[in-house]
């Protein structure tokens, strides 16, 4: 717990390793008043595992802080639900009031559950939920009666913080489904942009001068609105799944148009870390200093309290094998082969007898640590619950998906991601392009395809799940009519993994193997 220790008593007198900025306003006096720090999350992305440990973390940092006389703000920027199982979805909703989340702006996969379910979830629960672009078709839905454009915080210390929250303009574009919004629009990003400085002159006039955002839109939008939304100390980001550390004057420290200093922070993705923001503020209620800090969510042992409730809803998930080791995961996931990916495109290949199994990156949510293994760590990876499906595709349309894909490499979202394969290899330049795809068969023999001139009357047995089959990410070559469905499963990879597990000698090892070369 040192690492904790030592970001809460930066206030102190003792020395502390971490960076830190001293911030001047352009236009007043910068001596600060009062200190404060921020808990900050975001796209939990419904990791079980981690939210178990992160409760342990926020604990800690509620002890530190009132030790150090320290105001502390805990807050959520989204995405903490994913999928449409909604027992792990209660478990995420009740891990925002266990981890004592004051605050939290839902993003888009909130809704993977529909409205009225997300709704449902969160009408009894102690966060406030906030939404400032959000709107709703009526005002009797359980989520437009929780959904409040912005709140203020009163800490201990008497000091007041203002929070507002927003949704991603582009949600239409990430979900699979657009009924699923049950008729909630989300305003387009100029509309969100003029209403948050109109939230902001609301928040000021009732005496608040020290203004948060919890932000879903992205880091590309949040720099926008960083420098045009004059009022706001520090943009808590999401959805852009960035890893923002420290703070860099132009990348995450920015100026309002009336002077003021802007922090943009986010945590990466899947609760793999969570943010310590250090904060002083002048009598104007500006910062004078900052100090962010990204800590890895490992530090911290499961908490008991949220391991029990995971236990109450879910049952004790059964051990299943032992990971003796674990190959780095990249730290882009959409950009490179994955090590849990080569493993479980093996194993779903192995269990449903196909040739190639194709994965889009995006897919996988999370990783598995070493040690013991539980189905629920499994199931934790994949938690959209999709199905299976064994169909006939061209080795044309195979080749074509592969390189659309590949143009991830220079996307500049990284969006949709390569495809993670089983039984073919393939080999990328920098720039996005194929350069070589070989079929890999039975026995081990690679089979060269002419990825300029693909065949469109060879045919492979694959398999994908129903996100693909529907052409998910623009990826309308691997839609399948009727005649080429072989075979549809009831089960995601999740399954075919855990059963694959079960077979292999313990502790068992997950590696790349070079299947995905980029050059």
């Amino acid at each position: 717990m040192n690492i904790l220790n030592s970001i809460v008593s930066s206030y102190t007198s003792q020395g502390n390793p971490v960076p830190q900025t001293r911030v001047t306003p352009k236009m007043v006096n910068p001596t600060s008043v009062s200190k404060t720090s921020v808990f900050y999350i975001n796209d939990l992305h419904g990791q079980i595992p981690k939210m178990q440990r992160l409760v342990s973390a926020s604990n800690h940092a509620g002890v530190l802080a009132r030790q150090n006389g320290v105001d502390l703000l805990r807050v959520s920027s989204g995405d903490t639900f994913i999928g449409k199982d909604e027992k792990r979805n209660y478990v995420a909703a009740s891990f925002l009031n266990i981890a004592k989340i004051d605050a939290e702006a839902p993003g888009n996969h909130e809704f993977d559950i529909t409205a009225s379910i997300c709704g449902n979830l969160l009408k009894n629960s102690n966060t406030k939920i906030l939404g400032m672009n959000i709107n709703f078709p009526d005002n009797n839905s359980e989520l437009s009666k929780k959904v409040m454009r912005s709140t203020i915080q009163t800490a201990d210390s008497g000091e007041k913080y203002g929070i507002i929250g927003v949704q991603p303009s582009d949600i239409g574009e990430r979900l699979k489904n657009k009924t699923i919004l049950e008729g909630i629009t989300i305003d387009d990003k100029e509309q969100t942009i003029y209403e948050l400085q109109q939230e902001v002159i609301k928040l000021q006039s009732q005496g608040v001068n020290k203004i948060f955002l919890l932000s879903h839109e992205g880091n590309t939008v949040e720099r926008e609105i960083a420098q045009r939304v004059s009022g706001i100390d520090v943009i808590f980001g999401g959805h852009s799944h960035d890893l923002i550390e420290g703070v860099v004057q132009g990348e995450n420290l920015f100026y309002s148009p009336t002077g003021e200093p802007v922090v943009i922070t986010q945590a990466g993705r899947d609760g793999n870390k969570f943010g310590m923001l250090n904060l002083e503020f002048n009598d104007k209620g500006q910062i004078s200093y900052v100090q962010n800090n990204v800590i890895d969510t490992n530090v911290y042992n499961p908490d008991l309290v949220m391991t029990k409730t995971v236990d109450s809803v879910l049952g004790k998930s059964p051990v299943i094998g032992n990971l003796g080791h674990l190959d780095p995961i990249p730290k882009n996931n959409l950009l490179e082969e994955n090590p849990w990916a080569d493993f479980v495109a093996d194993a779903v290949k192995n269990d449903l007898d196909s040739e190639i199994v194709l994965i889009n990156s995006a897919n996988f949510r999370g990783s598995v640590d070493c040690g013991v293994v539980t189905e629920r760590d499994i199931q934790s990876i994949f938690p959209f619950n999709n199905k299976l499906f064994k169909v006939r595709l061209s080795e044309e349309d195979l080749v074509d998906a592969v390189k659309k894909c590949a143009k991830s490499l220079i996307a500049k979202n990284s969006k949709p991601g390569i495809l993670q394969v089983s039984g073919i290899t393939y080999k990328l330049d920098k720039s996005g392009n194929l350069l070589e795809m070989s079929y890999v068969d039975k026995q081990g023999k690679a089979h060269s395809i002419d990825v300029n001139d693909p065949d469109d009357d060879k045919y492979y047995v694959t398999v994908y799940d129903e996100f693909l089959v529907g052409g998910g990410d623009g990826l309308d070559m691997l839609k399948r009519d009727d005649d080429e469905i072989i075979e549809r499963y009831s089960f995601d990879k999740d399954k075919c993994t855990i059963d694959y597990i079960k077979t292999l000698e313990q502790p068992f090892s997950v590696r790349k193997d070079g299947r995905i070369q980029i050059v």
